[in-house]
C-alpha cells in the first residue's frame, strides 16, 4: 500500500518515527508532518497565507514537515503526492484521544480531514510513559492493522486509542464517544508589549462514563475503535426541534 503519515506532534516524535519505520518495512510510507507539535489544532486549516514545505533527508522513508497543522498536512499531502494513497493514517499520539478530547484533537481532525477528501483514514493515540511504550504500541497496531484495514472506509475515520504495555490491552472494544473533562487553569506569567502571558494546563477530571463508551473501555483495558465524521448535528436534537416546529 501506499500510506501518507501525518500526526500533530511534529516529524521528529518518537510516534510517528516508529510508526513510519515499521510500516515502511511493508508499504511505501510518505510522511508529512508539523515542523513543531500542532496538539489540540482539532480541525484548523491555514487559508490566505503560505505553508512551507521542507524535505527531511536523516529517515529511512521519505520525509516532509510542513509549517502548517495537521489537516493541512493531509491536504497538501494528498496533493503533493504523485500516486495517491490507499490509506492515511495519523499518529502515533502521545496521549489518548478519547471522550471530548477528541474535539480539540489535532491527530483525529487530521483523520477527519482525510475522510472529507475520500480516503480511507485512521487516527492512532496511546498513553505512552516511556520512549520503549511506543514500540509496544506500534507492534501492536502492525499486528492488528489487517483487522483495522477490514474496518476502514473512505465514508469515517477510525479513532484507535492503544493502552501502554503496563495496563496491556485484553482486546478491542468497538465504542462510542464518552466525555473527559479537564480542570482549566490559567498558569498568569510575564507582561510585555503583547499583553499579559497566560498558559493554559489541566488534567482530567473523574467523570462517570457509561460501561459502553471509549472512556471506561480504554480505563479498563481496552485498544477502543470509534468511527468518526465531520457531521456534527445532534439526530436526537433535531428531531425534537422538528416535532416542536411541527406543533408551532
Amino acid at each position: 500500500m501506499k500510506i501518507l503519515l501525518v500526526n500533530d506532534d511534529g516529524y521528529k516524535s518518537h510516534g510517528i518515527v516508529k510508526l513510519a519505520t515499521a510500516l515502511s518495512s511493508e508499504h511505501e510510507v510518505v510522511v508529512v508532518a508539523p515542523v513543531k507539535c500542532m496538539s489540540g489544532m482539532a480541525h484548523a486549516m491555514t487559508f490566505g497565507k503560505p505553508v512551507y514545505l521542507k524535505k527531511i533527508e536523516k529517515y529511512p522513508y521519505e520525509c516532509y514537515s510542513l509549517s502548517g497543522t495537521p489537516a493541512d498536512c493531509v491536504k497538501l499531502g494528498t496533493e503533493f503526492l504523485k500516486k495517491k494513497p490507499d490509506l492515511i493514517i495519523s499518529g502515533i499520539n502521545t496521549e489518548p484521544n478519547i471522550g471530548t478530547t477528541v474535539v480539540y484533537s489535532g491527530t483525529a481532525g487530521a483523520a477527519m480531514e482525510a475522510s472529507l477528501l475520500g480516503y480511507r483514514s485512521i487516527a492512532v493515540s496511546s498513553n505512552p510513559v516511556t520512549e520503549s511504550d511506543y514500540d509496544y504500541a506500534v507492534g501492536f497496531f502492525m499486528e492488528n492493522l489487517d483487522y483495522y484495514l477490514s474496518l476502514s472506509s473512505a465514508e469515517y475515520a477510525l479513532n484507535i486509542n492503544i493502552n501502554n504495555p503496563t495496563v496491556g490491552n485484553k482486546a478491542h472494544k468497538i465504542v462510542p464517544i464518552g466525555v473527559r473533562k479537564f480542570t482549566d487553569i490559567y498558569i498568569v506569567g510575564e507582561s510585555d508589549e503583547s499583553g499579559l502571558e497566560h498558559t493554559l494546563v489541566g488534567n482530567p477530571i473523574p467523570v462517570e462514563n457509561a460501561e459502553f463508551s471509549d472512556v471506561s473501555a480504554f480505563e479498563n483495558g481496552f485498544a477502543t475503535i470509534t468511527p468518526l465524521t465531520s457531521n456534527h448535528t445532534d439526530s436526537e436534537a433535531l428531531n425534537a426541534l422538528c416535532r416542536k416546529a411541527d406543533k408551532a
